[in-house]
């Protein structure tokens, strides 16, 4: 069969050898002119045909690219049939080991985090991939021992080890093999693949015949591509007036109503959400409430999600994100009012790129940030800080970073 890969960027590299290993003829194309000479030369050994930008024209039984590449690197192909890179992952993978899967448009880092977190409070043997780093994570943290993509086909050279859980964060799609599937919102049924594409279209490929939960309130999103759910309803509610750097009370509704303390070195409001699906995992996995209370109250935020602190007399909330966006902006700067710390407040926004896909959209951050009355700095990107202000009380720093 002759095989067509697009996009060495987001795990060509790691499908070419087992499509060459079941027999087939092997075309890959690194489209986006950015794969080190290193990889291409590797998969020259293997037998396969490298081609840098677009392939050459003519006939392929199969294509295989990432939903968000779009089509126009097809140019002068044809083929019997076209899959994502999440389907082909989907014909790889054999891991039996458990794992969890989580992708959605906000909030997949946060939930991998609380998940992992409270797993491993209840003796589970845990490792995490995230958009971060990847893995293992103890009661004591997560220790990051590699800068991996977070895209499907990485699924595929997970670590050897022991495990109880392998929690992976997912870009677009998953496997549709995972023993349990997280789809934390569709926030925003964004364009991909020059928007002749949206990504519900790439996220649906995450849902297996295992235990799949999604968002209550969008139940009816993903029905309708068949597979069973499991609601993730509101389990965690702040009780009492918000206050920044201090601990957020909030009562959680676990097999049971109990009341607890979420650390106030994080924006605990920022996490209700992630740690309601968390929970929902928890509960499909049977752990017992004492756990899942002491993880909660000893959690301490994804490390440069959320964190804050004083300098001086300014509040500082630091975000280092993949996922930073207007919507991000907004999220943040609605969670500084209800905690009354938005006058004389100033985002800044650094751009710094690692393999991260989506672009700010500085229009859309402009006017998000100009509703809320703060100042905005958009740096160039090139690690200089900037000088804040005099009169400025509260300073929020997004880095947008990341592996996806």
């Amino acid at each position: 069969m002759k095989v067509l890969l697009l996009d060495m960027t987001h795990g060509g590299q790691i499908l070419a050898p087992l499509f060459k290993g079941r027999g087939d003829d092997v075309t890959v194309c690194d489209v986006y002119r950015i794969a080190p000479e290193s990889m291409l030369e590797s998969l020259r050994s293997i037998g396969a045909h490298v081609f840098v930008g677009a392939p050459e024209p003519g006939h392929y039984d199969l294509v295989s690219m990432p939903c968000h590449c779009p089509d126009i690197f097809l140019e002068g192909c044809t083929y019997g049939e076209r899959i994502w890179y999440s389907q082909a992952v989907n014909l790889f993978m054999n891991d039996k080991r458990f794992r969890i899967e989580v992708t959605g448009v906000k909030g997949k880092t946060s939930t991998c985090y609380v998940m992992a977190h409270i797993l491993a409070r209840a003796g589970k043997k845990v490792y995490l991939r995230s958009s971060r780093g990847s893995g293992p994570y103890t009661a004591e943290g997560h220790q990051i021992q590699e800068l991996k993509s977070i895209a499907p086909p990485y699924l595929l050279n997970l670590p050897e080890g022991d495990y109880d859980a392998m929690i992976c964060e997912v870009s677009l799609g998953g496997s549709a093999k995972a023993d349990i599937t997280c789809i934390t919102n569709l926030l925003e049924n964004y364009g991909i693949a020059k928007k002749t594409r949206v990504a519900e279209e790439a996220k649906k490929d995450i849902l297996s015949d295992g235990i799949n939960i999604v968002l209550e309130s969008e139940k009816d999103i993903w029905a309708k591509y068949g597979k069973p759910l499991r609601l993730s309803k509101k389990k965690v509610s702040v009780v009492g007036t918000p206050s920044f750097g201090q601990p957020l009370e909030v009562e959680v509704d676990y097999r049971g109503k109990h009341r607890t303390s979420l650390d106030g070195t994080y924006l605990g409001l920022q996490y209700i959400e992630a740690m309601d699906m968390a929970l929902e995992v928890c509960d499909a996995m049977d752990i017992p409430a004492d756990a899942v209370m002491d993880a909660l109250s000893t959690f301490k935020g994804v490390p440069g999600r959320g964190e804050v602190h004083m300098k001086g007399n300014v509040k500082y909330i630091v975000e280092r994100n993949p996922g930073i966006s207007h919507m991000s902006v907004k999220r943040t700067l609605e969670t500084l009012k209800t905690m009354g710390c938005l006058e004389d407040a100033l985002v800044i926004i650094d751009p710094v790129s690692k393999k991260v896909c989506d672009k700010l959209d500085r229009d859309l951050i402009e006017e998000v940030v100009r509703s809320y009355g703060a100042g905005l700095i958009v740096t160039p990107g090139d690690g200089t800080e900037p000088e804040i202000p005099t009169g400025v009380r509260t300073v929020v720093r997004m880095t947008k970073e990341g592996y996806q």
